[in-house]
């Protein structure tokens, strides 16, 4: 029978390494040559004297310069890129703002063309109209608008009751001189009272006679029953009518003052003031005098704003010399 084995005793030195080495998160056992070439990499790398490296040396003065001289190039030519990108619209608001210049100074010139236009158009409208109405007006030289001859005065009858009339202001006209080319009555208006008679327009043969006979209508001192409330009116063209109405601050001096005047054709207003004869074409043209002969006194002269007339303009527009 062999006999038993005593166990070693356990070396304390021995016990306490393995130990240690066990807590530090080794690995129990003999330690091989890698792991101690590593553990000797570590503690190498946590050396203070090996943090530094090559790369982290400060850089010199030639590097610092090259590092300007790229950023310098790089903002040059972002520079250039913008200003060639600038020159370009520019150039191209220059081309638009020349076309726009030769636009405006041609509408400009246009413009001032039809006013030229439209003003020799007016002055040969106003003559035109100025014609055709003195023209209208002598067509009715010879007419007479007698106004209160009663309903009861038959159309057949009309004209034996305007001649017997004519014979009691005309006494020592001729029966011949006193002839009627027409007489009619006209249409009553609307707004006219149904007892108002309606007006008789008749036409006198001769011109003189014509005017003799409204002559001797405002001298009459009175007529016989027959004829009373018959009144004597001119007939003209409503051209005419509307200018005499511009007339009348004028016309109402002159009479307040007794200065006798009389309507010439074409339309105008002839006054004899102190043995002269004086002719106003417009209503402004008589204040005007009558301001000078002073006798518009404390009357304030009408005020009638200019018509609206189109004027000539000017170029705003000045070439600008673009090429440097």
């Amino acid at each position: 029978m062999a006999p038993t084995k005593t166990p070693k005793a356990a070396d304390p030195a021995r016990s306490g390494k393995l130990r240690d080495r066990s807590q530090d998160g080794g690995v129990l056992g003999p330690r091989s040559p890698r792991s101690s070439s590593h553990s000797a990499g570590e503690e190498a790398a946590l050396d203070p004297r090996h943090l530094q490296s090559p790369a982290s040396a400060p850089a010199t003065g030639q590097q610092i310069q090259a590092m300007f001289h790229d950023l310098r190039s790089t903002i040059q030519d972002d520079f250039r890129t913008i200003t060639a990108s600038l020159h370009q619209e520019i150039r191209d608001i220059g081309e638009r703002t020349v076309l726009l210049e030769h636009k405006s100074d041609n509408l400009c010139l246009a413009h001032n063309e039809l006013v030229d236009a439209y003003k020799d158009l007016k002055r040969s409208h106003d003559a035109l109209l100025l014609k055709v109405t003195d023209l209208e007006d002598r067509s009715r030289r010879n007419n007479i608008r007698i106004r209160g001859v009663p309903e009861s005065i038959k159309a057949e009858s009309l004209a034996g009751y305007l001649i017997d009339l004519f014979h009691l202001l005309l006494p020592e006209a001729d029966t011949a001189a006193l002839l009627l080319d027409r007489a009619h009555r006209l249409p009553k208006p609307r707004n006219l009272d149904a007892a108002i008679p309606r007006d008789v327009l008749t036409r006198i043969h001769f011109y003189h006679i014509k005017d003799s006979l409204m002559a001797a209508m405002r001298k009459a001192p009175g007529l016989p029953e027959i004829y009373a409330g018959i009144s004597f009116f001119l007939v003209l063209s409503a051209a005419t009518m509307q200018r005499r109405r511009e007339f009348l601050p004028v016309t109402k001096v002159l009479r307040n003052h007794h200065i006798p005047y009389r309507w010439g054709f074409p339309l105008k207003l002839l006054v004899t003031y102190r043995g002269t004869m004086s002719v106003f074409h417009s209503c402004q043209e008589g204040v005007s005098v009558l301001q000078v002969w002073d006798l518009m006194g404390e009357m304030t002269p009408p005020h009638r704003a200019p018509p609206l007339s189109p004027s000539k303009d000017s170029p705003e527009w000045h070439r600008v010399n673009t090429e440097k």
